[in-house]
């Protein structure tokens, strides 16, 4: 009798409405969504996250002190002056130095689930291997987009408070923010990049050489060798960087005098337009790439 009373006790116990008898189908975009806020997660748990964010933001506020090395107080700084310092500011000469800092965010989450061995979990954690990269790519584009955004915003109020203390004319800050905003974009897409460079190679350091040494050195070299031969002279003007500092850097919008000197840094004639068209293409493509890779190779067992 006392062995079939747990059995007995099982047998009338009640049952709880509210617990589902069968399966619950989660659609597309709830999947998406729980997907986004488990990537969403992820990244504001990490300490680097913060870390990485107070340096840019501290990099930002000193992004003023650079506008006093030229500043000429009878003159107004132009808008694509200004642009220039928010976006490049501290200069470096064929990327924003803000990419380097955005390394860590972009290569992070493909990297975790790849090399380190989590991606079983995270796939079961989102429904799906599309999921869970659609999921790293949204986030990870609206992370790097917010986070150039804010320094935007930093690098041109503390340009603003040095002019005033200087004494110096307010640049006009309207015509700023559309080059601000295609820093922002620009900054989301190298994001994008990361993570589909990281998914492609299966490494977290050689896509960082990679993002590296390409815009830097490499894409010049191949650009100046492809002028070499037949039918491709002016090939290297439509590459991804040369896109993309074009993107950023308005040509036109400078004094006549100092066209030359910023064309030739820039390497490309397209107008800040077209070139915006073109890189978010290339990204576009090269994120499609890491996406193909990301669903179709396996992971290491966590």
């Amino acid at each position: 009798m006392t062995s079939s009373a747990p059995a007995a006790a099982a047998a009338v116990a009640p049952v709880d409405d509210r617990l589902p008898r069968t399966p619950v189908a989660v659609s597309r975009a709830e999947a998406f969504r729980r997907a986004c806020r488990y990537e969403w997660r992820h990244l504001e748990g990490l300490r680097s996250t913060w870390i990485l964010l107070g340096v840019v933001a501290v990099l930002s506020l000193l992004t003023g002190i650079t506008v006093l090395l030229d500043l000429d107080k009878d003159r107004p700084v132009s808008a694509s002056t200004m642009a220039d310092v928010i976006a490049w500011t501290p200069l470096a000469t064929q990327v924003p130095v803000l990419c380097f800092f955005l390394l860590v965010l972009g290569t992070g989450p493909v990297s975790t689930d790849l090399v380190r061995g989590g991606a079983r979990t995270t796939w079961l954690a989102v429904n799906g291997r599309g999921t869970a990269y659609a999921a790293k790519c949204l986030v990870g584009f609206l992370a790097a987009a917010a986070t150039a955004a804010a320094s935007a915003l930093l690098g041109a109020l503390s340009s603003s408070a040095v002019l005033a203390v200087s004494g110096a004319p307010q640049p006009a800050w309207g015509g700023v923010v559309v080059p601000a905003l295609r820093f922002t974009l620009w900054m989301g897409c190298w994001a994008l990049l990361c993570l589909a460079l990281v998914s492609l190679v299966r490494s977290r350091i050689i896509p960082v050489l990679v993002l590296c040494m390409w815009p830097l050195i490499v894409e010049r070299l191949v650009g100046g060798a492809l002028g070499y031969l037949p039918g491709l002279d002016g090939v290297g003007k439509w590459l991804p960087f040369a896109a993309g500092r074009a993107m950023l850097t308005d040509v036109s919008a400078y004094p006549a005098d100092d066209r030359p000197f910023a064309q030739a840094l820039v390497g490309s004639h397209l107008s800040s337009g077209s070139a915006t068209l073109l890189f978010c293409l290339y990204t576009a493509v090269i994120a499609a790439a890491g996406c193909w890779a990301y669903c179709r190779r396996d992971a290491k067992a966590g």
